[in-house]
């Protein structure tokens, strides 16, 4: 068994040199799985351990993901997403998709209907189709390495970083940061697929270290990307158990605060407030010390002076 399974790998990676990154290995399936459009208009199911088909259409159902593998990458498409895989670039149609690549020397090319994007690197990311026809990129693991245009212009991507790819070849957004523990609790591509024991530890790593670093909680995230220049910020309603202690604090001191504001010093005198009356006044007695009589000095009696003489 072992040697069979030497021999698919040797074959798979030497067909993956032989077509670059085109060739893609379905290695699980979440839900009901994908499907890939023929020429003649009808749908075939794509199965596991099979290889998708190049410059062909494939589109994953509603509720399912599917995962692949190809040399040194990693992909998962989530649902509803629509790609072609080509020699030059994966054309993302719609949808979402995660990339983790192995190898440093790793270059791939993704298409939307309005932007094109390079990425290279070792680390984990997702990009995702917005509505103006661009991609929004979110750093998960590792550095990766995104660039657009034909001028070589390239910037890092870190874990925890997020950046707009411009529709029309206009360029890379500026870069915001984002709440990486709601990212990874709520992406399906993250935690709707089987991870390994390594890439969950990774994950878990990573977040704690983003937590530990920023010290706050996000209290927005980032939408969709509607216009050319301009995305959602989605405020988050949910209060968090430590911070509405702290809400409940501050807002009782600021109750305090302002009732003392509304305080006025009274115009009469204090002690006459406390006493309800006009305070008497007196003159203070200094009271003198008694003087102690100067003692007497007893003589001694006529008969102790005869005896003293005797």
């Amino acid at each position: 068994m072992r040697r069979y399974f030497c021999i698919f790998l040797f074959f798979f990676s030497l067909l993956s040199a032989m077509h670059g990154q085109g060739m893609h290995l379905i290695m699980d399936q979440v839900g009901d799985g994908a499907f890939v459009s023929l020429e003649e208009g009808t749908t075939e199911p794509v199965r596991r351990a099979s290889f998708i088909p190049m410059d062909s259409r494939i589109t994953v159902r509603a509720r399912s993901g599917i995962e692949t593998m190809s040399a040194g990458y990693l992909f998962r498409y989530g649902a509803d997403t629509r790609f072609t895989l080509s020699k030059e670039a994966l054309q993302l149609h719609d949808g979402s998709i995660m990339i983790q690549s192995r190898k440093i020397g790793n270059r791939i090319v993704f298409k939307s209907p309005e932007a094109s994007l390079r990425i290279a690197g070792i680390g984990t990311c997702m990009i995702e189709v917005e509505t103006n026809g661009g991609l929004k990129v979110i750093g998960i693991l590792g550095r990766m390495i995104v660039g657009v245009g034909d001028n070589g212009v390239e910037e890092d991507l870190l874990a925890g970083e997020l950046v707009f790819v411009k529709p029309g070849n206009s360029g890379l957004g500026d870069k915001i940061n984002v709440n990486l523990e709601r990212v990874v609790e709520t992406s399906f591509l993250l935690s709707g697929f089987q991870n390994g024991a390594s890439f969950q530890g990774s994950l878990t790593s990573v977040v704690r270290a983003q937590k530990e670093s920023i010290g706050k909680t996000y209290r927005a995230e980032v939408g969709d990307a509607k216009g050319t220049d301009t995305f959602e910020i989605v405020t988050n309603t949910e209060v968090l158990p430590e911070e509405k202690n702290r809400v409940d604090v501050e807002s009782e001191n600021s109750s305090l605060i302002k009732n003392r504001s509304n305080y006025k010093i009274p115009g009469t005198d204090p002690l006459q407030e406390l006493l309800g009356r006009a305070p008497k006044r007196t003159v203070p007695v200094i009271e003198e010390k008694a003087v102690s009589p100067a003692p007497i000095k007893l003589r001694p009696l006529p008969g102790t002076l005869l005896r003293k003489q005797n």
